[in-house]
């Protein structure tokens, strides 16, 4: 089985006790396609996964954010037909020029990610409910 190292970038804030975490429609052709999806792709030879988060973002979003604001988050192994894509993630603060380019998700204590099933790709469910409980103790 095929290892695929691929590196996220998760901008988010709160609000109270609620989570908001930035999404885009993803555009690019794939099983993904038209879902809403953090900014992410593969590392690149010589790249860390840090590096090609900002990089990642700088050509999916536009706009570029700094590497010392980045704090790695864990890696996610997502099981796709024979091989499996390592998802490095990385969090960010929320910058005020991603405004206008996507969405904000609020992810509140009582569903988590539930109102978003089929809106966001699978792994990013147990992503960001891992994020809520960590920021806030919450259901486990």
């Amino acid at each position: 089985m095929r290892l695929i190292p691929v590196a996220l970038a998760l901008f988010y804030r709160t609000v109270g006790s609620t989570l908001e975490v930035w999404v885009q429609v993803r555009t690019d052709d794939g099983p993904f396609y038209g879902l809403l999806e953090f900014p992410g792709g593969g590392i690149e030879v010589g790249e860390t996964p840090l590096q090609a988060a900002v990089r990642e973002v700088e050509e999916e979003v536009g706009i570029k954010i700094k590497a010392t604001d980045g704090k790695f988050m864990g890696t996610y192994a997502n099981p796709v037909q024979d091989k499996t894509i390592l998802l490095n993630v990385h969090l960010f603060p929320a910058y005020s020029e991603l405004e206008g380019k996507g969405q904000w998700l609020k992810i509140e204590s009582t569903e988590l990610t539930k109102p978003y099933w089929g809106k966001i790709p699978q792994p990013n469910h147990q992503i960001i409910d891992d994020l809520y409980r960590a920021l806030y103790d919450g259901p486990k």
